[in-house]
């Protein structure tokens, strides 16, 4: 079962059955676990479509990334990623927000 992991220091957001040891953004030690009505309150995988991968390590790892175009290190050995992402990147989505709150104005 996958389980909402947040990095407190840049709110990105993970889904992986265990704990991961890094964020995969900016390496920081600081996740959290996020409860599914939390994540649901925090808006988490809602706005951005995600990206599941499955590494190939031992042991492997299925991890859903909810901003993949941010991925720079491997969440459980800290590597610096070999390969870049595509997909959503956070200062995406807080663009669009901020667009859709001016818009609003």
């Amino acid at each position: 079962m996958l389980v909402n992991w947040v990095c407190k220091t840049c709110g990105r957001a993970i889904k992986s059955e265990t704990k991961p040891s890094f964020c995969y953004f900016d390496r920081t030690t600081s996740l959290e676990n996020i409860s599914d009505e939390d994540s649901i309150k925090m808006g988490l995988f809602q706005l951005s479509k995600g990206r599941t991968m499955t590494f190939s390590d031992e042991p492997h790892w299925t991890i859903t990334f909810e901003f993949p175009g941010d991925f720079k290190y491997h969440p459980f050995t800290g590597e610096k990623a070999s390969a870049m992402l595509l997909g959503d990147k956070l200062i995406d989505f807080q663009d669009r927000i901020m667009q859709a709150v001016l818009a609003d104005e």
